[in-house]
């Protein structure tokens, strides 16, 4: 649709600008915050690199997953940047759903080094993110779940990795 159209337009102008209020893509319809996500999944591959369409997101959004627990979306992106290597991380989205009024759910997998002296290596693990939207129409929670335990990644995060890195 044309509104769908002109909002990841605007949602395009607005991934690296400051997260002022005024830059918040107020009270879209749900399905185009989902196609927002989706991109920002599919192509920014955000949870790897922190590329991602701030306008969507309260400011003071809660990131949860098995062992991180995050609110603000600037602290957010700042740990984002640090944590996986761009060039052998990959996310590849398996599913994405509004499941409701105000909720959106994907599945995905994630896999890939991360930017530790010792060369962590993260396996592909299949994951699943819940996000709920408050009254303005922005994600306010982001709750995600992993196919591993948390003790699992922690192990993984401190365990060296010899050789050449490659792509996940």
């Amino acid at each position: 649709t044309t509104t769908a159209t002109a909002a990841a337009a605007t949602a395009t102008t607005t991934t690296t600008s400051s997260s002022a209020e005024s830059d918040k893509l107020l009270n879209l319809d749900i399905s185009d915050v989902k196609k927002i996500l989706q991109k920002d999944l599919q192509e920014g591959q955000y949870f790897i690199t922190g590329n991602l369409t701030k306008g969507i997101f309260a400011d003071d959004c809660r990131f949860q997953d098995p062992t991180n627990d995050t609110t603000g979306l600037e602290r957010y992106l700042k740990a984002l940047g640090v944590l996986f290597d761009p060039s052998a991380s990959s996310v590849q989205l398996l599913d994405i759903q509004v499941t409701s009024d105000r909720t959106i759910e994907a599945d995905w997998t994630l896999g890939g080094y991360l930017v530790f002296p010792w060369n962590p290596k993260v396996e592909r693990i299949t994951g699943h993110t819940l996000y709920s939207l408050n009254d303005d129409g922005l994600i306010q929670t982001q709750v995600q779940t992993w196919s591993i335990s948390p003790i699992k990644a922690l192990v993984e995060t401190f365990t060296p990795t010899f050789g050449p890195r490659e792509k996940i």
